[in-house]
Formats: structure tokens, C-alpha cells, sequence
């Protein structure tokens, strides 16, 4: 069952050992990592775990009669996105908390790289998007130096259980069984340490999970069981990477919990993700999750890239490409490739060598090599297809407008709610998406600002996209 109950503030803590951490005994201000996940609770709120942890070297530490305590006053605050900015307006956060935390250490030369001290708040909050706020306050009398972080936080809506929908990863560092109901990091018979910054590797070499599924009695199943497909990924694709991989089929039963590790010793440094598929009797994924994750193994290299051979380049279709359809290509290929793949394009003179790129980005993401298609590379081209069929006007193709370019890059949105004769208000639509990997639960909002049928994008929770709070002001006639 998932636990119900509002873990209280205690002082708690747990000194864990993270790898691969900058070190330096002198900092100018408290090292801080942040993390959340959220899990359902009722019908109109949801359960929202925040994960503290602070790099110990960096604390102020003073004498104590147990020998050296370092007091760090954190202040956390969640406020509504979309509360307005006007002078005056409400501005009040839907939830904050004052946390006198303090931790001890026997001796402070004994404190080494990678030490963290961890805390973890659980907070009720409504579904919707929010800004979070940690802030630790300056000291002059110990030296300490103020903290002020701040986050985008979208916290998805559980409540509607009539559909599969999977929670939020807890990254952790460790999970073991446990009665012990009293630890504030227990859960569900789990002690749960979370990894607050998703960094893994040189010596933390597992990176463990924790998640929930909900709604699995909309599952339609002859033998009353379901199949958790979990994997890592390479952060620019989607297929699974070798042994990173496991299928276990488990019983309906809802909520569910999932619970897993894999092995990351062997990962080259760089960004990974998580990702999980709950997938029904024939094998059809229903709902999917995913977590970005970081790994530092420095003394892991990193294989060499397999170099096309010229007889597959001039057999290939690539090397027939006009100089107008590399241009088109090039600007497709922007619209998802990496900022190292889009700097590498504009490197490139040689018209050969741009062919050659173009090829070389399409392999590196098929997913089935030994086959004659590249499914991801199909299903690419019937995005833009779509987005031109649907978005295409006088002014510009579908492909090229901030309709299309989403389509193309995040898939078909799971709802478009459509505004288009609301009174004052010039036309919108609002997408939404159930999943987004590394993001979850997502919104677009596109405004016809000129009423010529050109939807602009307003505003987004994804990062890295437009980011408006107040869009509704830039509709108003």
C-alpha cells in the first residue's frame, strides 16, 4: 500500500558516501543538491517527496560536546507558477516550511570527498506548476554565505485512476527492506537513500530506483499480470543499451510498486536516462516514465565510432541528396539533435562530408541495424509529414512553425484543448502531454497573436522551451 502518512520534520540524517564530487575544503557557500518526485495520495492532491543533500566539506562546523555541529537553517517555499507579478497581487506560496537542521561529526578531519549529509520533506500539494524555493540564510558570525535555489517543479495529476499513469523515479543510491517505520527515509517496507544530484559512477556503481503505478485495473489481461519493461538509454536515443535491460511480468494489482537497480560500472562519463514501459498482455506499452541520470567513471573509455565505409555511403540514398534536400535535412535534423551534432553540421563544408553527417545521425539512432528500415528515422518522417499536412500556411510549411516543430519533436500531444472563439481573448490551444521523458507530465500553449492562423508558442513547462506564466495576458484582444 502506498504510504498515506505525512513523515514528520525530524532530525534524521544520513551520511552517505557519493563519488565522483568536486572536493575542495574551502567553499565560499554550502554545496546544495535538490531533487523531487511525486506520487498519488487522493483525489486532489499529491504526495511530493523533496530531496536535501548537502556536500559536508562545505559546512560551518563549531565544537560540540559530541564533538563538531554544523547548523544550516533551510527555508523551503512552493509557489504557483502562474500566480501573477503585479504589484499587489497575491503572492503567498501554497506551502513553506521553516527546517532547523543540524549534523554532527565526531572530527572534522576526518571528512572526505564525496560526503553528503541527506534529508527528505514530504509535502501534500494540488497538481499543476509550480517554483520551488530552498534558501538558506547568510551567518556572518560563522561565515556561512546565503543559498538561494530555485526550481521549476510540474506535479502531475494522479488522482484519475481510470488510465495506467507511472509516478515519478526516486533515484537512489541504495533501497533495502525494512520495518523500521521510524527512519525518515522509509516507504512501504523500503529505506530509500535518494541520490539528490542523479550523479552515479566511481564507486557508487548501481543507481537504484523506486516507482509507483497506478490504474492497473484498467489493464485488460486473460492471467491477471502485466510486464514492467525497465532499461537505460543513451541520453539522444531511445533503444535500450546491452545488459541495461529487464522485463518482469507482476501481478494487477494497483497502486503497484516498482523496484530496481542496474549495474553502471561499465557507462563511459555522460548523460543517461532511466526509463520504464508498463506494458499489457500484447505487449503494447500503456504508460511510460523516465529520469535523467549523470555518470562519472573516469577510467572507462569511451568505444571508437564506427566509420560508414564508402561502399554503404554511395549505395545509400544519403549520397543522392540535391544540395536544396541537405539544406532541408540539416534543418529537420536540428529540430531533435544534440548541441555537439548541431555544431558539428555547421562545421562541415564539404558537401560529401554534410551527406555523410546526415547518414551517420540517422544509423547511430536506428534502432534495429540488421533490418532494411530504420524504424525511428520512419517514424521522424511521418511526424513531419503530419505537421505539414496540418500546419503548413501561405506564410511558412508545417514543419518550420512552432506547432510542427513540437509535434516533430516531442510526438502526437495526448489532449489538444482548443480556444478558438473565446470572448476577448484571441485564439489558443493548450497540449498536453502525459509523458515526456525526463520531464513527465507536460503543457504547450500556442496563441494565433496575429489572427492569421499562425500559432506562436506561449509558453511551456518543458525546459529549454518558451516559459510565460502570464501568457494569458499576451491574449487579451
Amino acid at each position: 500500500m502506498v504510504c498515506k502518512r505525512i513523515a514528520s520534520l525530524i532530525a534524521i540524517f544520513s551520511l552517505v558516501l557519493m563519488s565522483g564530487q568536486v572536493f575542495a575544503q574551502q567553499r565560499s557557500a554550502i554545496q546544495m543538491d535538490v531533487d523531487h518526485a511525486s506520487f498519488s495520495y487522493d483525489s486532489t492532491d499529491s504526495m511530493v517527496e523533496l530531496y536535501l543533500a548537502f556536500e559536508a566539506a562545505t559546512l560551518v562546523y563549531l565544537p560540540d560536546s559530541l564533538g563538531f555541529i554544523a547548523d544550516v537553517p533551510v527555508e523551503v517555499a512552493v509557489f504557483k507558477s502562474s500566480a501573477p507579478s503585479i504589484e499587489g497581487s497575491p503572492t503567498d506560496p501554497v506551502w513553506e516550511e521553516s527546517i532547523p537542521l543540524s549534523f554532527v561529526v565526531p572530527d572534522t578531519s576526518g571528512l572526505v570527498e564525496g560526503q553528503h549529509f541527506l534529508h527528505q520533506i514530504r509535502m501534500l500539494i494540488a497538481p499543476g506548476e509550480y517554483e520551488l524555493r530552498v534558501s538558506i540564510a547568510e551567518d556572518a558570525s560563522t561565515g556561512r554565505k546565503s543559498v538561494d535555489l530555485r526550481r521549476d517543479v510540474m506535479i502531475p495529476d494522479f488522482g484519475n485512476n481510470q488510465s495506467v499513469s507511472v509516478s515519478d523515479f526516486t533515484l537512489a543510491s541504495s533501497i533495502s527492506a525494512s520495518q523500521d517505520t521510524d527512519d525518515l527515509f522509509y516507504k512501504n517496507g523500503l529505506v530509500i537513500r535518494p541520490n539528490a544530484n542523479q550523479l552515479f559512477g566511481s564507486g557508487l556503481n548501481s543507481v537504484y530506483y523506486y516507482a509507483e503505478v497506478y490504474g492497473l485495473n484498467s489493464v485488460q489481461s486473460t492471467t491477471d499480470k502485466y510486464t514492467v519493461f525497465a532499461y537505460v538509454s543513451e541520453a539522444n536515443t531511445p533503444q535500450p543499451m546491452g545488459d541495461l535491460q529487464s522485463r518482469k511480468s507482476r501481478d494487477i494489482r494497483t497502486p503497484d510498486v516498482v523496484v530496481g537497480s542496474f549495474n553502471i560500472s561499465e557507462l563511459t562519463s555522460g548523460s543517461y536516462f532511466l526509463r520504464i514501459a508498463i506494458l499489457d498482455e500484447g505487449n503494447q506499452a500503456v504508460a511510460e516514465q523516465s529520469k535523467k541520470f549523470f555518470v562519472y567513471n573516469p577510467f572507462v573509455e569511451r568505444a571508437a565510432p564506427v566509420v560508414m565505409t564508402d561502399i554503404s555511403f554511395d549505395g545509400s540514398r544519403y549520397a543522392a541528396l540535391t544540395d536544396e534536400e541537405v539544406e532541408l535535412e540539416q534543418k529537420l535534423i536540428d529540430i531533435i539533435g544534440t548541441s555537439t551534432e548541431r555544431r558539428r553540421a555547421r562545421s562541415i563544408s564539404d558537401p560529401e562530408e554534410k551527406r555523410r553527417a546526415i547518414m551517420d545521425f540517422w544509423t547511430v539512432r536506428d534502432p534495429s541495424p540488421s533490418s532494411p528500415i530504420n524504424e525511428y528515422e520512419e517514424n521522424f518522417r511521418a511526424r513531419v509529414q503530419y505537421a505539414n499536412d496540418r500546419y503548413t500556411t501561405s506564410f511558412e510549411e508545417g514543419w518550420d512553425t512552432d506547432r510542427g516543430r513540437v509535434l516533430i519533436k516531442y510526438g502526437t500531444p495526448s489532449n489538444i484543448d482548443p480556444h478558438l472563439y473565446e470572448r476577448d481573448l484571441k485564439s489558443y490551444e493548450i497540449w498536453e502531454y502525459n509523458n515526456i521523458p525526463g520531464e513527465g507530465q507536460a503543457i504547450f500553449i500556442f496563441g494565433d497573436l496575429n489572427q492569421f492562423g499562425m500559432f506562436e508558442l506561449l509558453h511551456s513547462s518543458v525546459t529549454g522551451e518558451r516559459r510565460n506564466p502570464n501568457w494569458m495576458a499576451d491574449l487579451r484582444n
